[in-house]
């Protein structure tokens, strides 16, 4: 029997928090579970080396509806080919659970929100207000209600030991350096630490502290916006590594002896591979899943306590990119100070 978990998500750091839901959806099921996902989370090269995932398959899930149907037939295709017997949906979206349907699948399991809740076969649902959650307390909940409660704990990924061999290549002569990361971009900007904060938190920690290497990373499309940053800080050990593919990355901060950065996939990436990551939440509630996250909050407290971003009266997030301004760069330093003294 196959089993084929679906999350639609392109964003890296949501990919990763749900991580133990496919572990725990492959240990009831006692099978490796095939992935679909958007190809924007790189989980093909990220999660090669997963031994609950038989392989990944990439799907776009792009607007419009000639889209929906020909997606629609693309993943009852998939279906067909890797004789799926049994689909997880986990997110409220109706392709992958109609797919499903017209393909004869007995067992959908789904979230149950919106039209999906035609095609799924478990009895218990979430509601809209559940949507509304944040993701693994969404995921908890929903694994509570049909029966199969997970002990949900931070996510781990296994890193391909000869790339990170190779990856220490970069570092030569640097060993004996404590080596920090700063991932300085987001998929969302409005939700990135200005460039100057960066540049005076990077001046002051180099000034602070001796024998220190800085690696700066951002997405390819922000490999400027880091060399930028990079260039204002006049500091001889440092460089940037934006221009690395995403398994590379992952060794990068797999070899890290810290993280600091935005809400982003990054940081979750860092916590994942058991590095000390800082996050720095201006714009977004920080996160408690990981005891790798240390979050950095504004001193007047979290954007939100009841919703992961702050919304306006309709519901509709801010995005506005003042808000990171929240945190201070003082309040960065702290926070790293207090953990290289006790590295």
């Amino acid at each position: 029997m196959s089993i084929c978990v679906v999350y639609p998500s392109g964003k890296l750091g949501d990919l990763i928090w749900h991580l133990p839901f496919f572990k725990h959806i492959s240990s009831h099921t006692k099978q490796k579970v095939y992935l679909i996902t958007r190809s924007s989370t790189r989980s093909k090269q990220l999660l090669k080396n997963e031994t609950y995932i038989k392989d990944i398959f990439y799907n776009e899930f792009k607007k419009g509806t000639t889209n929906y149907f020909l997606e629609v037939l693309k993943i009852k295709n998939f279906f067909k080919q890797q004789k799926i017997k049994e689909v997880w949906i986990l997110d409220k979206i109706s392709r992958p659970a109609i797919a499903a349907k017209i393909s004869g699948i007995k067992k959908i399991y789904g979230y149950g929100v919106g039209a999906q809740n035609f095609y799924i076969t478990n009895k218990s649902r979430l509601s809209k207000k559940d949507l509304f959650l944040h993701y693994i307390e969404r995921g908890v909940k929903f694994f509570k209600t049909i029966n199969i409660p997970i002990n949900y704990t931070p996510p781990s990924i296994n890193i391909d030991q000869d790339l990170l061999k190779k990856t220490k290549n970069l570092f030569s002569g640097q060993t004996k350096k404590t080596i920090i990361v700063y991932g300085v971009d987001s998929g969302e900007m409005w939700k990135s630490w200005p460039q100057e904060r960066y540049v005076e938190l990077i001046k002051k920690i180099n000034h602070q502290h001796k024998n220190i290497y800085n690696v700066l990373v951002a997405s390819p499309k922000n490999i400027k916006y880091a060399e930028e940053i990079l260039k204002n800080t006049n500091i001889k050990e440092a460089n940037n590594l934006s221009y690395l593919l995403i398994e590379d990355v992952a060794c990068l901060l797999r070899l890290a002896d810290f993280y600091i950065g935005n809400d982003n996939g990054l940081l979750n990436l860092a916590a994942a591979l058991n590095t000390k990551s800082i996050g720095i939440f201006g714009a977004t509630r920080s996160l408690s899943h990981s005891e790798l996250i240390y979050p950095v909050v504004s001193k007047t407290g979290e954007i939100s306590t009841k919703t992961d971003r702050l919304l306006d009266s309709r519901g509709r997030v801010i995005k506005d990119k003042s808000l990171m301004l929240r945190v201070g760069v003082e309040d960065v330093l702290k926070k790293f100070n207090f953990l290289f003294e006790k590295k």
